[in-house]
């Protein structure tokens, strides 16, 4: 196996990219690269590729993923990227990936179901609003589907509150302010068969 290139990383200038046979496979700092002997134009054996890959850049992968998750959950592409920023090859994050999804470190269902659980309580959204936003962190589409069939929750009820949050109690508003509140709701994620509902409940309160 043939190191073609050794070139210092730009994210993190303590560490080497190693491309062996015109391929990038992992980084190393100067002191593993001296100590594995590797050296650019030279030959690298491949029981020392083998292990450098599947102990010390695995471990590195792993300690970076499991730190990453270590602050709140995170979606299989939100970490997928986080080692990809890192420069980890596409071989080594998947078989972390597998380690984390095997020991339940990252469950995107899960992710969905604290996620909808959280903005419903803070800062409600339509479902709508709540799919594409789970979609945008990675979250496949059935899988947002799956959990907001299961959520229980009334997206006429919460459009209500917001009515009412943003009428304080003035209540009919004049026609420039319904076009206001129809839109706000609209950019919330809701429906126009919701908001109709919404502002026929505020109509009859």
């Amino acid at each position: 196996m043939l190191v073609t290139k050794i070139s210092m990383q730009k994210r993190d200038t303590s560490k080497y990219n190693i491309y062996i046979d015109g391929e990038y496979v992992f980084a190393l700092p100067k002191a593993d690269i001296e100590y594995f002997h590797i050296q650019e134009g030279k030959e690298v054996p491949e029981k020392t590729v083998l292990f450098i890959q599947e102990s010390l850049i695995y471990i590195q992968a792993q300690n970076k993923a499991l730190q990453y998750i270590g602050y709140k959950l995170r979606t299989e592409k939100e970490v997928r990227r986080k080692l990809s920023d890192y420069a980890f090859a596409e071989e080594i994050i998947e078989k972390v990936l597998s380690f984390l999804k095997k020991y339940k470190y990252i469950d995107d269902k899960d992710y969905a179901v604290h996620y909808i659980k959280e903005r419903l309580r803070l800062s409600p959204r339509g479902a709508y609003a709540l799919r594409m936003e789970l979609i945008q962190r990675g979250v496949s589409e059935q899988i947002c589907a799956e959990v907001l069939t299961e959520t229980e929750f009334s997206e006429t009820a919460d459009a209500v509150k917001w009515l009412e949050k943003k009428t304080r109690g003035q209540w009919p508003p004049d026609e420039k302010k319904k076009k206001q509140l129809y839109g706000f709701l609209q950019r919330k994620g809701y429906s126009y068969g919701v908001i109709k509902e919404a502002f026929e409940e505020m109509d009859q309160s």
